[in-house]
């Protein structure tokens, strides 16, 4: 744990759903026919409390000087990261090393990222090019990076690397060739991921494609009418500086913080130009699902996933956003600005014929950011009818390979209080007294998280893919909703729950949420070995730590 930063329990423990009188309306746009109930939980109050939508600009008269608008709405100025364009064949130090960062306004605290900043640059790479980077260790304990979304080869996609030795560095070769979309960088060390992406280690990587004219004509002044958002959430001492601690409850269900930031700023304010904005989202949070939707209900277009741009946009006023998934929207600013908003994410925890429910700290929706709008003279974009042209899904799967993966969640057991139990249950059958069981262990205890009933192991392969091979991959969840990753590999969702896909998993991706089971059309397109194989795995984050992990070679 990187010195300064301290650390704070999840508050959070499950409760009987039986008991629960918290209200349960649904989002808009989730069909009832087919959501589980743990999709449907909590994003009420939206077009309640929150901010007030900021005035419009007024009019300029003829001739008029231009003027800079007095911001309307109240909160920080939201700052986005330095995007910094990669050319065939350069070479980019990625130091990772110790900095100052202030979440809150006016505190800077220490924090760890990228570049001397928290978190760190956007790398732009372009199709058909094969940039370097070299990651640079300037911390006090080894690190490495993965490239999450990337088609790149086993050895230089980071999953499974064991890490650079302080003062050290490695170089990847990220030979781009797949199409335009919105990814991220962050640390993959196993047995600390959690807390690493927490601290810091994380950033954004886009990929462009000079030869797709749709991608070129959406909007893209960085900044300006092109966002990127990523989004997060930490609990803050009275400092500002962002606690965390693994307890038996965070190591179960996830951290969960009690402030939403983005770009590494609570209560942020964007300033947006009065017309359409494209707002890249990218979940970088350690557990928590984003339940989004814009404060006065307004309509978005959804227009890329993970991997890349849709087929034609879709209409919404929800999605949810799992950690690690990525999404491109389109608001329309004209009628002025709004609040990107989040409701509280509780989950489902099943035991048998059991539902609990997990409480999120969040009680009620939360802003994300505030958007001030503005007018300008800049051209107006429109909403393109098409996007991009997928493939056709297979009429039938028949003669696919299919392979299953099943993750578990077993409770731990605390040596010390079955103990404890365990003697006071011998005395209670001595002298008749009641049975005490509310006895606190002495340290957290993880719970056993497995994939089809193994723990990780970085020395074994699991799986073996051929490359080229396009397979069906079912992956179970029995006892709670899991976000699953898959490394070097883009899928298809097939059907979620038994039905269709929701509208938001219906492009390309990487990364899913699977609140039961799903379907997954995976394409291996890219190679590696048995010395550095890809890995598959639990995107919530304690999760991947704990060992619910999975190596593959793909030859």
């Amino acid at each position: 744990m990187q010195r300064g930063l301290a650390r704070v329990p999840h508050p959070a423990a499950p409760i009987d759903s039986a008991r629960s009188t918290r209200p349960e309306p649904r989002y808009m746009n989730e069909p009832s026919t087919r959501l589980s109930r743990r999709t449907l939980l909590l994003a009420t109050a939206i077009g309640l409390g929150g901010l007030a939508a900021p005035a419009f600009a007024a009019k300029r008269k003829k001739h008029e000087p231009a003027r800079k608008a007095a911001p309307t709405v109240a909160g920080t100025p939201l700052t986005y990261p330095k995007l910094i364009d990669l050319r065939d064949g350069d070479t980019f130090d990625l130091v990772a090393e110790p900095a100052t960062h202030a979440f809150l306004k006016d505190k800077p605290v220490a924090v760890i990222g990228y570049g001397g900043t928290y978190m760190g640059p956007a790398l732009r790479l372009r199709r058909g090019t094969a940039p370097k980077v070299r990651l640079v260790n300037r911390l006090d304990r080894p690190t490495n990076v993965h490239w999450h979304g990337l088609l790149v080869e086993g050895r230089f996609d980071g999953g499974s690397h064991g890490g650079v030795a302080p003062g050290g560095d490695w170089t990847a070769r990220l030979a781009v060739d797949q199409p335009a979309a919105t990814l991220w960088y962050h640390a993959h060390v196993h047995g600390r991921t959690a807390e690493d992406v927490h601290d810091g280690l994380a950033g954004l990587l886009l990929v462009e494609d000079p030869n797709d004219a749709v991608a070129r004509a959406l909007p893209a002044t960085w900044g300006v009418d092109d966002l990127p958002l990523v989004l997060q959430d930490r609990t803050f001492d009275p400092d500002g500086r962002p606690l965390y601690e693994k307890t038996t409850a965070v190591l179960e269900h996830g951290f969960h913080g009690a402030t939403m930031i983005v770009n590494g700023i609570a209560d942020a304010v964007a300033r947006v130009p009065q017309r359409l904005v494209r707002l890249r989202l990218v979940n970088a949070s350690g557990s928590r699902t984003f339940r989004l939707f814009l404060e006065d209900q307004r309509t978005f277009r959804l227009i890329a996933t993970d991997a890349g741009l849709l087929g034609a946009p879709v209409d919404l006023t929800y999605m949810a956003l799992a950690p690690g998934e990525r999404a491109e929207i389109l608001v329309d600013f004209a009628e002025g600005g709004t609040a990107l908003m989040t409701g509280p994410d509780d989950h489902e925890h099943r035991s048998g014929a059991r539902i609990m429910t997990v409480p999120d700290v969040l009680a009620a929706p939360a802003r994300l950011v505030a958007f001030d709008a503005v007018a300008d003279a800049a051209p107006h974009h429109t909403v393109p009818a098409t996007l991009a042209a997928l493939p056709a899904l297979p009429r039938t799967t028949a003669g696919l390979k299919r392979r299953r993966f099943e993750l578990r969640v077993e409770p731990g057991v605390d040596p010390h209080a079955a103990m404890v139990h365990a003697g006071m249950d011998h005395a209670a059958m001595i002298s008749g007294a009641p049975v005490a069981r509310s006895i606190a262990p002495l340290a957290p205890v993880a719970p056993r998280v497995t994939i089809n009933g193994q723990v990780f192991d970085p020395g074994r392969i699991d799986e073996k893919v051929d490359f080229g091979a396009v397979e069906v991959w079912e992956i179970v969840s029995p006892e709670m909703a899991h976000p699953f990753h898959v490394h070097g590999a883009h899928f298809r969702v097939l059907g979620e729950d038994g039905g269709r896909p929701k509208a938001w998993n219906t492009g390309a991706k990487d990364t899913v949420l699977v609140e039961n089971s799903a379907e997954l059309l995976v394409t291996f397109a890219s190679r590696a070995d048995q010395a550095a194989p890809f890995v598959y795995h639990c995107h919530l984050l304690e999760h991947e730590d704990g060992g619910m992990m999975g190596t593959f070679t793909v030859a």
